[in-house]
C-alpha cells in the first residue's frame, strides 16, 4: 500500500524544530484510563496525505489508518536497528482534517511502547511533554519546599517589620525615700570602763 507521513517540520511552519524530520508528535492529553499509559505505552500523534487514500480500496479512514500503522510496525529505523521506525504502534483513532492551506489530511493517533524515539516531538497540546508519575512527584515537593520558602520568608519580613524588644533586666522602679530626722549619733565602739577608786 501507498502512505505518506507529512513531517511536522513543513507541516507546522510556525515551531521551531530540531533540524532532523520530525514524523510525529506526543500528545499531552490525559489517557490514563489506558491500562499502562504513560508508563509502558505513550499516545502520539502522526499526520497522513489524503491524497493517498482511497475510497475504492478500503471501507474507511480507519481501516486505512490500521494498514498505515501495520506497514510502520514492520519498517525498521536502520541497518542496525532492526525495531519499528515509531515504536511498537498500536491504533486508537483517525479522521480528516483541512489544513488552513486547504490541503486535507489525516490525522493517526496510536500507542507507542517508546518514550523517546528522536523522530517524534513533544510541542503545544498535542506535542507536549507528558510528565512521568515521578516527575509529577517531583514537581509537587519542589512546590511545597516553594510554598515552605515563602511562609518562611513573611515570618522573617513580620520580624523584622515588629518593634524591637529591650533586651536586658527591666529599670528598678524608684521607690520615695523615707526622710529621717536628724539624731544624735550614737558613739561606737566599747563603752568606757568604769576606773574603781
Amino acid at each position: 500500500m501507498k502512505f505518506k507521513i507529512i513531517t511536522m517540520n513543513k507541516f507546522y511552519r510556525d515551531i521551531k524544530f530540531p533540524t532532523r524530520e520530525i514524523y510525529g508528535s506526543y500528545l499531552s492529553s490525559d489517557f490514563s484510563p489506558i491500562p499502562g499509559y504513560n508508563h509502558k505505552v505513550f499516545m502520539i500523534a502522526f499526520n497522513l496525505d489524503a491524497r493517498y487514500y482511497s475510497a475504492i480500496d478500503f471501507l474507511d479512514i480507519e481501516n486505512y489508518a490500521r494498514s498505515c500503522i501495520d506497514s510502520l510496525n514492520k519498517t525498521p529505523k536502520n541497518k542496525r536497528d532492526t525495531s519499528p521506525i515509531l515504536g511498537n504502534l498500536t491504533f486508537y483513532s483517525a479522521k480528516i482534517l483541512k489544513h488552513f492551506s486547504g490541503h486535507k489530511y489525516i490525522q493517526v493517533r496510536a500507542l507507542s511502547d517508546e518514550k523517546k524515539n528522536k523522530m517524534l516531538f513533544r510541542i503545544g497540546d498535542e506535542l507536549e511533554q507528558v510528565p512521568s508519575l515521578k516527575e509529577r512527584k517531583a514537581k509537587i515537593a519542589l512546590e511545597g519546599e516553594a510554598d515552605g520558602d515563602s511562609e518562611y520568608v513573611k515570618k522573617v519580613e513580620k520580624a523584622l517589620s515588629a518593634t524591637p524588644k529591650k533586651r536586658g533586666r527591666p529599670p528598678k522602679a524608684n521607690k520615695p525615700v523615707a526622710k529621717v530626722e536628724n539624731k544624735t549619733p550614737k558613739k561606737r565602739g566599747r563603752p568606757p570602763k568604769n576606773k574603781k577608786k
